[in-house]
């Protein structure tokens, strides 16, 4: 949360019109590196929740293809 709250704030600050030259624009780069350091970590979680899910595919065809769909059936109720 404290990413947002910096993002927030430089947003907020990179806005206001006392700013001007180049301290203007450093905010604005700072702004930039944020998002593109929330973007990556966004990405790196997707990444991961798509191998987890393609693993649960996995064990679900094995599953089926072992005629044990009726126990998978039983755990998902119990569940």
């Amino acid at each position: 949360m404290l990413v947002w709250e910096t993002m927030t704030s430089s947003v907020t600050n990179a806005g206001s019109p006392q700013q001007s030259g180049k301290k203007g624009k450093d905010k604005n780069k700072d702004v930039i590196v944020l998002m593109e350091d929330r973007l990556a970590e966004f990405n790196t979680i997707m990444s991961t929740l798509t191998g987890r899910i393609e693993d649960m595919d996995k064990r679900i065809e094995e599953f089926e293809s072992d005629g044990d769909m009726e126990e998978l059936r039983g755990e998902i109720q119990a569940v």
